[in-house]
């Protein structure tokens, strides 16, 4: 069943303001912390009047909205952490030809170790960290369930660690 355009502005106009600093607290930002509650506000529109009792639409709102934000938390996380490392590695190096050579070797490498993968964790681990794509996007498109993808991209993540080191630091030769 659809909203009213009555019902659902009084639903949003009474919620919004609240729900916006709630997740400003939790994101520490304003710009964020908007989208998060406007996505949580397009979810309710779109899940219809009438499917969440009337006095449960507050917390399921903000459930919702937790959830949300928590998960951009956990993604801007490991963004940053990523993107910190690849910055600490290119800037220990200064920019010469024979240097550039090796990083297109390495790219070359990686790109072989994900060819490795088993197809479902290669394209579920591509699909998150190429088009940034959550888990329940990802098992959309896999037509998998979500745990099954959450699982596929840390055994993928774990493989292409433990291969990347085997390569980069070869343990002693026996004697």
């Amino acid at each position: 069943m659809t909203w009213d355009t009555q019902e659902f502005a009084a639903v949003f106009n009474d919620l919004y303001p609240g729900m916006c600093r709630f997740l400003e607290c939790m994101m520490g930002g304003s710009e964020t912390a908007q989208d998060i509650a406007q996505e949580t506000f397009v979810r309710l529109f779109r899940r219809g009047s009438g499917t969440i009792p009337a006095e449960e639409v507050r917390f399921w709102i903000y459930r919702v909205a937790r959830n949300l934000a928590l998960n951009e938390l956990n993604r801007r996380g490991t963004r940053t952490r990523l993107v910190e490392e690849v910055r600490t590695h290119l800037n220990t190096r200064a920019r010469n030809p024979e240097q550039e050579y090796e990083q297109a070797e390495q790219k070359q490498l990686l790109t072989g170790l994900l060819k490795l993968l088993p197809e479902l964790q290669r394209t579920a681990l591509i699909l998150r960290e190429q088009q940034e794509m959550s888990y329940a996007q990802i098992a959309r498109v896999l037509n998998v369930s979500e745990s099954k993808v959450k699982v596929d991209i840390h055994r993928a993540r774990m493989r292409l660690r433990a291969d990347w080191n085997e390569i980069h630091e070869p343990r002693a030769a026996i004697k």
